[in-house]
């Protein structure tokens, strides 16, 4: 849902074109994202997210964090409200489950020596003794 509501908001609230008058649009590249996005979604009771789709996720969140504002006001200034700014970050933090989950078994075992490879070099203090840090000591689970 977290998705879905920052491409809404986006579609309806974001400008990225602004003529020296004043007066703001979206350009079709912004509300044609924020469209697919929207379309992409999957609302079934086990959401999935194809590759497409969070292609599509990640292509609108570069479009709203180059030139893509919210928040207007005197003297031509242009920002992006702490609302917009939460949504991205959520947005983000959506992304970053998905691609943990959507990695192949062969990009797993890649991954997993490449932490077992990093952490030899991240020492811990432990009551005097100093122990490495290892990835089986970490859990990962989704939050629901």
């Amino acid at each position: 849902m977290k998705v879905a509501v920052f491409a809404e908001y986006v579609g309806n609230h974001c400008y990225d074109v602004f003529d020296d008058d004043g007066l703001r649009s979206r350009s079709e590249t912004l509300s044609l994202r924020a469209q697919e996005v929207s379309d992409a979604l999957d609302f079934a009771d086990e959401p999935r997210f194809s590759q497409d789709a969070v292609q599509k996720i990640i292509d609108l969140r570069s479009v709203v964090a180059d030139m893509c504002f919210d928040r207007f006001g005197k003297r031509g200034f242009m920002g992006k409200s702490m609302d917009l700014i939460h949504m991205d970050q959520d947005v983000a933090d959506v992304l970053d489950k998905i691609i943990v989950v959507q990695l192949s078994p062969e990009e797993a075992e890649e991954a997993e020596a490449d932490w077992d490879h990093e952490s030899k070099f991240n020492q811990t203090v432990n009551g005097g003794k100093s122990s490495v840090i290892r990835s089986e000591n970490i859990g990962f689970r989704a939050r629901p």
